[in-house]
C-alpha cells in the first residue's frame, strides 16, 4: 500500500535538500506527494507571535515566491515515478495546511526544519507547532544537508503498545529504502525499576536492574524486531542507562545515524512536545532528521 505524503514548502533552499531526501526514503512506496505552498496574508494570522515571528524569518532567511518554490520542488521528482501534486494558497499557514490535511487521507507531513542561528528555538518555523498540535500524524523534520538514509536510530518507547505499533509503521515506511535500524531502550534514572539501586558505584545493584529491565522488555523488543527483520530490513538491539535526552543524543552522534525516530506517550503530549519539554529539546539539538510518531 502507498504512502501519502504531504510536504509543506517555506520556500527556503532547504526545501531541495528535504525533498530528495523524502524522494530517496519513499521511492517505490510512493506514488505521488502533496506539496503545499502558503502565502502567509498577516491580517488573517490572529495570534501577534506568529506574526513576529514570520516577519522576523522572512528577514533573516531567504526565501521565494510560490510558483518559483513550487516549480523547484517539481524538479526534484522530474526524473523519478513519482507524481507532484502542488497547492497554493493564501491566507493563514496554519489553517491552510490543516484544511489541507483534511483533504486526504496523509500517512505523513513533512517540513525541512529552519537553522539554528538565531531561531534554535524555533525550527520548525513560525506556523509550524500549531499545526503539529492540531494533527495526530507522524511527522518528518529534515535537518542538514545528507540527501539519503542509510542508518535509523529507532528510540523504543517503554510498553509494548507503542513499540509494536512504531515498528509496524517503520517497517512500512522502510520496505523500500531498506536501511538498517537500531533499536535504542534507554532506562531513565528515576524510573521504578531502579529501586533498590544506590549509585553508579554500586555495580552489583545496577546489574539486577538492567537485567530486570530487560527482561521485562525482551519479548516486545524481539517482536518488534522481527517485524523490521520479516521485511528485509537489518536491525538491532542497543540499551543505555541514564538521562534519556542525554544518553539519545550521544547515540545519535556516535552511532552516525541519518533519521531518528521516536513516539510520544500520547496525543495529550503533543503540546507540550513542541513547547519546550525533553523532546523538543531532543529534537532542537540533535543534529540528524527526525520522525515523531503518533498511533493513528
Amino acid at each position: 500500500m502507498a504512502i501519502n505524503v504531504l510536504y509543506y514548502s517555506q520556500g527556503r533552499e532547504e526545501d531541495k535538500k528535504a525533498l530528495t531526501y523524502l524522494r530517496s526514503l519513499l521511492s517505490g512506496k510512493v506514488d505521488e506527494i502533496d506539496i503545499i505552498y502558503v502565502t502567509e496574508k498577516s491580517s488573517e494570522v490572529e495570534e501577534k507571535r506568529r506574526r513576529d515571528l514570520a516577519r522576523e524569518q522572512r528577514e533573516y532567511f531567504t526565501s521565494v515566491e510560490s510558483d518559483e518554490a513550487l516549480e523547484r520542488a517539481k524538479k526534484v521528482f522530474s526524473e523519478s515515478e513519482i507524481n507532484v501534486i502542488t497547492t497554493s494558497s493564501s491566507g493563514d499557514p496554519v489553517e491552510e495546511v490543516i484544511q489541507k490535511l483534511g483533504d486526504k487521507n496523509f500517512d505523513l507531513f513533512a517540513l525541512s526544519a529552519f537553522g539554528r542561528g538565531g531561531f534554535s528555538k524555533e525550527i520548525l518555523g513560525a506556523h509550524v507547532k500549531p499545526i503539529l498540535e492540531k494533527s495526530s500524524l507522524p511527522v518528518l523534520i529534515h535537518k542538514g544537508d545528507i540527501s539519503s538514509c542509510e542508518r535509523v536510530l529507532m528510540h523504543v518507547p517503554n510498553d509494548r503498545e507503542r513499540c509494536i505499533n512504531l515498528a509496524k509503521y517503520m517497517s512500512k515506511f522502510l520496505r523500500h529504502s531498506k536501511p538498517s535500524v537500531t533499536f535504542l531502550s534507554i532506562l531513565e534514572e528515576g524510573h521504578p525499576h531502579f529501586d533498590g539501586y544506590t549509585s553508579p558505584e554500586d555495580e552489583e545493584g545496577l546489574a539486577e536492574v538492567r537485567k530486570d529491565y530487560e527482561f521485562a522488555e525482551k519479548e516486545y523488543l524481539q517482536t518488534a524486531k522481527d517485524i523490521l527483520t520479516g521485511e528485509g530490513i537489518e536491525a538491532e538491539i542497543r540499551h543505555r542507562i541514564g538521562s534519556l535526552s542525554t544518553e539519545l543524543l550521544k547515540e545519535a552522534k556516535e552511532g552516525r545515524y541519518d533519521l531518528m525516530t521516536f513516539a510520544p506517550e500520547k496525543p495529550g503530549l503533543l503540546q507540550s512536545l513542541w513547547e519546550g519539554d525533553v523532546s523538543f529539546e531532543i529534537i532542537r539539538d540533535v543534529e540528524i532528521s527526525v520522525l515523531k510518531f503518533l498511533k493513528v
